[in-house]
């Protein structure tokens, strides 16, 4: 279906303009209802874009800022392939009380998704200890050693003996 799926909506929903930097989306600037939002259109699996929202709720009701997902007229959350959020502004860090914002963020999201299980088909550092491929990564196309010292760094973040 592709950006047609915008029309589910509603009828008061215009692409803007494409944004860059990412590699693996169709993302583009929209106006729905007179508000700036966000559009990414891709190939992932309904089971991954449904863990993504899941995410992105549970991290909103934990505080964080985070983009929380448009729902369409009736109710999805997203379309073949396409999840509308609201455009949120940014700027890079500047200042150390910016960075001191930052770290705090992370130490937030890092407790708030403790616990919460790996993207739909995707592998975690600690699967890695003892698997060999995962998701984009495989240990087998690097040498010996790397994998090892991956694998050591892995294993003292997960707590267990190197």
């Amino acid at each position: 279906m592709g950006w047609e799926a915008l029309e589910q909506w509603g009828d008061d929903v215009t692409r803007i303009e494409p944004l860059s930097g990412g590699v693996a989306n169709d993302v583009w600037s929209l106006s729905i209802n007179g508000r700036l939002a966000v559009g990414r259109l891709g190939a992932r699996s309904d089971a991954d874009l449904a863990w993504e929202v899941d995410l992105l709720q549970h991290l909103d009701r934990e505080g964080l800022s985070v983009p929380v997902p448009i729902s369409t007229m009736d109710g999805r959350w997203f379309v073949d392939g396409l999840v509308v959020m609201p455009f949120m502004e940014g700027r890079p860090p500047e200042t150390e009380a910016d960075w001191r914002r930052v770290a705090d963020a992370l130490r937030q999201l890092h407790g708030a998704t403790q616990g919460w299980q790996q993207r739909p088909g995707w592998r975690s550092s600690t699967d890695l200890l003892h698997a060999e491929t995962g998701t984009k990564v495989d240990l087998g196309a690097m040498p010996a050693e790397g994998v090892a010292r991956c694998r050591a760094a892995w294993a003292r973040v997960s707590g267990r003996p190197t």
